[in-house]
Order: C-alpha cells, then structure tokens, then sequence
C-alpha cells in the first residue's frame, strides 16, 4: 500500500511538474476565480494565519494574503516543486512579505499542532491517496474552531462529461482522481468523521468562455486533464482531437467557447 501510495505521489507531481508553466494561464482563469470565492466564503479576518495546501501557482494563495492584511500571515504548500517555484517568483514579484510557499506533502505536514486558524484547500481533496490522514493532518496543525475550507468539482457538466466519456471510448482515463466528491452528502461525509464539524457545503457554478477551439485544447494541457493525453500516440492524440473540437461545437456560441463549471465549496470548523 505504502508503494501505491508513494507511485501516485509521483504521478501527481510529474503531471503538475510539466503544467506549472501554463496552469490555469490559458484562456479565462478558471481555479483563479473559484480561488478568489473560496476565500471569500472562508471569511477570513485580519491577521489570520492561514494555510493553502495544494496551492498550485497561487490561485488560492494570494486572494488569502490580501484578505489576511500585513498582520496576517499565509504559507502555501504543494507536492510539485515547478509549481512552488512559480508561486515563489510570483511571491517576489508582488513584494509580498507575510506569503511564503514550500514544498510539502499534504499527508505529512512539516509543521507544528494547532499553529494556523485556517486550512485552505482548492480543488485537490479527491488526488490524496490517504484522504483522511490529510484530513487529520489538517486537523491536527488547526487551533480548535480553526476553520478549514475547501473545493471540489460537483456533478460534471455536459462538455466536462462529454471530455470523459470520450476519452473513455478511447480506452483511456484520468487516474488521479481517487475519490468522488462530487456531491454536498460526499463532501459532508469525508469532513465529518470525528476531526471536523458544523460542516456547510454550497453549489457554485461559473461559465467561461474561450476564444475558440484550440484556446479551449491548450487549456486542457494546461492542467490535469493533460494526463490521459499524455499517453496517447500522435496519431491516436489527432483523432482525438479531432472528435473533441466536434463535440465542443456544440457550446459555441458567437462570443466563443463556451464551459461552465460546477463546483463544491465547504466550510468547517476543527473540533476541539
């Protein structure tokens, strides 16, 4: 088990390893915007210690560091050093000096009991192969009623959907998606085993519209759906492109391509 467990570690990390350059950077900014919501529904006060886990190039990490003020503080973790990397120079660039960011495996946080007063987490609880020892760890560095706020995609959208059973008719699947979170009864149960509390879960839905076509594609590569695609031969990769601009054609419209989202945002406290 620990060497399953350890193998997909390492494909998690390759696959964000190689989409750091590009994440979320490629038509609207999609965790962008629900990171900024997150946040939002977190309601953090000033001078809140906060910690992002999987925290990408920031989507989630910076709206918190301005929420939070000069007085607070927020540390940004995440398993892919690329992408550390990319929020660390995004960090500099800002002058920023109460956000850091580190590398770090969510299961085994380097830090110390009860030293934060809120976990962030956007859109990563279902690539965990042992979701309750992250659950536990971020228990575990909460102060009691510390908060914990995460994200997670809700039932698939019709082009989400329609990506999957496509790639599924190819013969091939996303295997970093461990869990299904997908609905308010998933989300409630995984938080509620004992460590969290008073558990809120809320619907959220966005549209984002690209330019067209291939604007659509390279923001597939973007981010983790480039897994699956990865394994494919050129030849295999054009025909399934192919098929996919013929099923997208159906969301578009004169402005562009359109993909709505829908999305899971839960709200907890740590139990004493």
């Amino acid at each position: 088990m620990a060497h399953e467990e350890s193998t997909q570690k390492e494909l998690i990390a390759g696959v964000f390893a190689r989409a750091a350059s590009s994440y979320d950077r490629i038509g609207p900014s999609f965790f962008a915007h629900f990171g900024r919501r997150l946040v939002e529904l977190a309601q953090l006060s000033k001078g809140t210690r906060v910690l992002d886990v999987a925290t990408g190039t920031g989507q989630v990490l910076f709206p918190a560091a301005e929420q939070v003020g000069s007085k607070g503080s927020v540390i940004g973790i995440d398993i892919a050093a690329p992408m550390v990397e990319a929020a660390v120079a995004e960090i500099s660039r800002r002058g920023l000096k109460n956000t850091e960011a580190r590398q770090m495996d969510a299961e085994s946080l380097d830090f110390a009991d009860a030293v934060f007063d809120a976990v962030l987490c956007g859109f990563s609880l279902f690539f965990f192969p042992s979701l309750d020892r992250a659950l536990s760890e971020f228990h575990r560095v909460l102060r009691p009623g510390g908060r914990l706020a995460v994200s997670t995609f809700a039932e698939q959208d019709p082009a989400s959907k329609g990506f999957a059973e496509l790639l599924k008719a190819y013969g091939y699947e996303s295997k970093l998606m461990l869990h299904a979170l997908r609905t308010p009864e998933a989300v409630e149960a995984a938080l509620g085993k004992g460590v969290f509390e008073n558990v809120r879960v809320t619907f959220e839905e966005a549209d984002f519209v690209y330019a067209d076509e291939e604007e659509w594609w390279a923001m597939n590569w973007s981010l983790a759906q480039r897994a699956p695609l990865e394994q494919m031969s050129a030849e295999t990769l054009q025909r399934f492109k192919a098929d996919a601009f013929s099923m997208m054609r159906a969301y578009k419209q004169p402005d562009g391509l359109h993909h709505p989202r829908r999305v899971l945002c839960a709200i907890a406290t740590a139990s004493a």
